[in-house]
């Protein structure tokens, strides 16, 4: 008996494929490329506040410790509560971004509303109380990243005085390298 051809698009993981990216998730696209503009801002303060944030850039630090790296380093903001709702989102994130069914979706994205609307002015929340779930987290995202810009723009001022200091205290080449004083001894 000669066994038939077995269809290809048979395969268990074709149909995970027709499933999952026949149409855009629009909830899912908004999700990734919210968080990924929150990173991004993460990154540039990191720039900021380290003289050597390659370092710790490129050790594959997750979102979580980033945050918290940034958050250490606030001077009167590290108990604000937006702090929670970076972290409410990056866990949305995670579930849509490792789970092709996500099973904590609701309860991860009724977390980022009700921190949205406990940190948004009274007036926002009401307004966008009702509103879908993408935008809830364009909103929850942008007042995260305008919080972030801020925060930047501070630490860019003091980087500048660090900066200031540093180049009137640090002697250097005429091209611009740190000149190294001989160790005593070592002649």
């Amino acid at each position: 008996m000669v066994e038939q051809a077995k269809d290809p698009t048979d395969d268990k993981y074709v149909q995970q494929f027709k499933k999952h990216l026949e149409q855009v998730d629009a909830f899912t696209l908004v999700v990734l490329k919210s968080h990924l503009i929150m990173e991004s801002a993460i990154d540039n303060i990191i720039r900021l506040i380290f003289f050597h944030p390659d370092i710790l850039l490129d050790a594959r630090m997750n979102f979580f410790q980033k945050v918290e790296i940034v958050r250490a380093y606030s001077l009167r903001e590290d108990e604000m509560s937006i702090w929670k709702l970076m972290h409410a989102i990056a866990e949305l994130r995670n579930e849509v971004a490792h789970n092709l069914e996500p099973k904590k979706r609701a309860s991860r994205m009724d977390k980022v509303r009700k921190l949205f609307c406990s940190e948004a002015p009274e007036e926002v929340a009401e307004t966008h109380k009702d509103d879908p779930d993408e935008m809830i987290v364009i909103l929850a995202s942008s007042l995260c990243t305008g919080f972030l810009g801020s925060h930047e723009k501070d630490l860019a001022g003091l980087r500048k005085a660090i900066d200031r200091i540093a180049d009137a205290n640090v002697p250097r080449n005429a091209d611009g390298s740190i000149k190294k004083k001989p160790v005593k001894g070592y002649g």
